[in-house]
């Protein structure tokens, strides 16, 4: 049943969200809790995205979730800093330097995210998520299903018709923006997969998965060449002279977002060929 699903869905979500607080509150540095939070406010905000849809929906669910979203976006910054430092080391390991002035930039921005988050989650609550699933639960209890799984469905297709393959040498930010998308669609197909015929949903998981996944790591590297470019420029600036090896990061770098995108864009190919 489709309010079952939706309703349990949101319920572990909420969970998972409020669980991440909890430790959060006790450990603001606490890398898994603020990966979860991070997943869990995605997924949350992909949820509403998708219940808009439903015929007749009158559920406001906006006044919920400013609070764990302003927490995301903080733990984001703690979270980036601790993944950029973990992949510059991965590069540091095949050219054997170590780029030392990035990683004091780096560990100045993940104390900076740290102390950040410790003063939000000190003045902060998220006590309204506790009781949310029920309340949507009663808001939907009494819609039309046929119309409900037919509008929702409708909306996943135009959500896939919506990624658009940057064309050439497409700016980052283009592909950003199908990374989000497909993550997005990605988790509201997952929502559904309980509802739908796996016939209709089983590729398109597949496929938008398989493509997150690698824009994710291209995301990681892409950021973590602009990252190193402005570290370099900054040196530069302040004309210290650096050694050749420098020049080598950034080239694996860009070798490695060039051959990440590639394999993004043919997934991404794959994605949009899918009938739904």
């Amino acid at each position: 049943m489709l309010q079952t699903a939706l309703y349990q869905y949101l319920r572990k979500e909420c969970d998972t969200v409020t669980d991440a607080y909890a430790t959060l509150r006790q450990s603001p540095g606490d890398a898994d809790a603020i990966h979860a939070m991070r997943v869990g406010v995605k997924k949350l905000r992909a949820f509403f995205s998708l219940a808009k849809q439903l015929p007749d929906y009158t559920f406001g669910a906006g006044k919920h979730l400013p609070t764990a979203r302003l927490i995301q976006t903080i733990g984001g910054a703690s979270r980036d800093t601790y993944l950029q430092e973990k992949h510059l080391r991965e590069y540091e390991k095949k050219i054997n330097w170590r780029f030392s002035f990035a990683h004091l930039l780096l560990q100045h921005k993940q104390a900076t995210a740290k102390e950040m988050l410790q003063a939000t989650i000190k003045y902060c609550s998220l006590k309204r998520l506790g009781n949310l699933p029920e309340k949507f639960r009663d808001a939907v209890a009494d819609m039309d299903q046929t119309a409900a799984t037919t509008a929702l469905r409708s909306y996943l297709r135009d959500q896939q018709q919506r990624i658009i393959l940057p064309t050439g040498r497409a700016h980052h930010t283009a592909w950003h923006e199908v990374r989000k998308t497909t993550k997005a669609l990605f988790y509201q197909l997952s929502i559904m997969e309980q509802v739908l015929p796996a016939s209709h949903t089983e590729t398109l998981l597949t496929h938008t998965k398989k493509a997150g996944e690698l824009l994710g790591q291209w995301h990681d590297t892409s950021e973590l060449l602009l990252f190193t470019k402005a570290a370099v420029a900054q040196l530069k600036k302040g004309n210290i002279t650096l050694p050749v090896k420098s020049s080598r990061l950034i080239q694996l770098l860009q070798l490695d977002v060039k051959e990440q995108l590639a394999q993004c864009r043919e997934e991404v190919k794959q994605l949009l060929a899918v009938s739904f």
